[in-house]
């Protein structure tokens, strides 16, 4: 019941918060990692007749520390973070597995005779994940490869700022970077790429050399696939039209038919050179004029007949 009546008139004692610093120093500045634990250092003279100390968060007391006791009595008063707070040997304030409602300002009020205070400023932040350098390649007709990099990491909201440095020298304090290579007159550097918060660092080294050879070689396998397609795709089509001509050149076949009488010899010096074969037919012209059938004579008919072509695989003359 002792440390109750304490709080009670340590309360009462607290004010408006009109107390003036008396040590006139601005607020510590501390960060914190989102998930992990940070202490707000608290030091005095250990010749003070201390009666307590008050942290404050935001103005609302969060913990009290009764230093007249043996051992000193300490009360968590915020139930919400009772579990993470803690409150050292050195009266300082711990808090463990940090959210961003613990970020705001901080006070640890000392009470002796006099009373004096400490501010701190607590931030929370993100530990930087996942550095990435996207590039974008361009080829000029003069050989020359020109290289867009852009840095980009998976939180960057949280105070990122980005530069790139090559041999250990700042270049350029920013995310994007553009650089022009000629494979004759330049050396290889590497360039790196550097982000950073106030609780973390990533570093991203990028060969511009490695990316715009691989460019180079990428463009002349691109030529050599076009004209391994290309190349027997022309043969396969002028094959393809001597084959069709010799087809349609064997395909026409020489037919002659001609009208002549048995005793008329066949000119053998117009026979065709294909394989050939011979239709005949052979017609009569019956007497009119009497309705009894005359025996002909074979001078009275004549022979018709066709020779047909057969063609082979070679050419018909």
């Amino acid at each position: 019941m002792i440390w109750l009546l304490q709080f009670l008139e340590l309360l009462s004692s607290l004010g408006s918060g009109n107390t003036v610093s008396q040590t006139g120093a601005p607020p510590l500045l501390v960060n914190g990692v989102l998930g992990e634990s940070v202490t707000l250092p608290l030091k005095f003279s250990a010749e003070e007749e201390i009666q307590s100390i008050t942290w404050l968060h935001n103005r609302t007391v969060v913990a009290i520390i009764f230093t007249q006791t043996k051992p000193p009595q300490i009360q968590v008063t915020d139930p919400e973070r009772k579990d993470r707070l803690k409150v050292t040997q050195s009266s300082s304030l711990q808090i463990n597995n940090l959210t961003i409602a613990d970020s705001g300002s901080y006070r640890a009020q000392i009470t002796t005779a006099t009373s004096k205070f400490y501010d701190y400023n607590l931030s929370i932040f993100r530990r930087l994940r996942n550095l990435q350098v996207a590039n974008d390649t361009q080829l000029f007709e003069n050989g020359t490869c020109e290289i867009q990099l852009t840095c980009s990491v998976e939180n960057p909201d949280d105070h990122v700022s980005f530069r790139w440095q090559v041999a250990g020298n700042t270049v350029l304090e920013e995310a994007n970077l553009t650089i022009s290579w000629d494979p004759k007159n330049s050396n290889e550097e590497t360039y790196t790429c550097i982000a950073k918060n106030p609780v973390s660092d990533l570093s991203f080294p990028f060969s511009v050399q490695s990316v715009c050879k691989g460019v180079f070689n990428e463009k002349n396998q691109h030529g050599v696939i076009i004209w391994s397609i290309l190349v027997p795709s022309l043969i396969c089509i002028v094959v393809s039209l001597i084959v069709w001509r010799k087809k349609v050149s064997g395909s026409l076949c020489c037919s002659t038919q001609q009208t002549q009488s048995p005793e008329t010899p066949r000119d053998s010096g117009n026979e065709p050179t294909c394989a050939e074969n011979t239709v005949y037919a052979r017609v009569t012209h019956p007497n009119t004029k009497t309705g009894i059938p005359i025996p002909m004579k074979n001078n009275d008919s004549s022979t018709i007949y066709s020779v047909i072509c057969q063609p082979k695989q070679g050419n018909c003359s």
